[in-house]
């Protein structure tokens, strides 16, 4: 790969982020549509997060937060409405994820598939944090072990995605 002072290298990986963030939408999004045999409350397979996790792999937490700003704005204007106490819960989630995430692929401990739990792990818990948080009340805690136990076939599916799809990605960007 090019350094990345390079105009070429640039343009290219902004295009690869914007091009993953349309994905990262149209994913998110089309989970509204999936009928799902849990119904709690927003509780989704979080497919959009596979791509995340191509993001942290490819190009860092610098260029993943720019790709989940991008993001978590569109699914905001196009789904849940910006700023709205669904937006914030969210918006909680994805941060905790995000962070957790990274430390993970940082401490080199977690595969893809390690992350990928890790994030669906954090992002529950963030979303539940964050919507206690805006509720005034502890109660929304109790669904907590019900989410953690989604995390694992949820976190293990877009971690092995984002495992079979990186390589192809590292070699695009050679």
């Amino acid at each position: 790969m090019r350094s990345s002072a390079d105009p070429a290298t640039t343009t290219r990986t902004m295009l690869l982020l914007a091009l993953l963030a349309a994905l990262a939408v149209l994913l998110r999004l089309g989970e509204n549509l999936l009928p799902l045999p849990v119904q709690l409350g927003g509780a989704r397979p979080g497919l959009a997060n596979t791509v995340t996790i191509l993001c942290l792999y490819l190009f860092g937490l610098r260029l993943t937060g720019l790709f989940l700003t991008v993001r978590i704005l569109l699914v905001g204007l196009l789904s849940t409405g910006l700023f709205t106490p669904g937006f914030c819960i969210g918006l909680g989630g994805t941060l905790l994820s995000l962070l957790l995430m990274e430390a993970g692929r940082r401490s080199q401990l977690f595969s893809p598939c390690g992350i990928g739990i890790l994030g669906a792990a954090a992002h529950n818990t963030g979303q539940i944090l964050t919507a206690a948080a805006l509720l005034q009340s502890t109660a929304l805690f109790a669904l907590l072990p019900l989410l953690l136990l989604l995390a694992l076939p949820f976190g293990l599916l877009t971690g092995a995605v984002a495992a079979r799809v990186l390589p192809t990605l590292r070699q695009y960007l050679r």
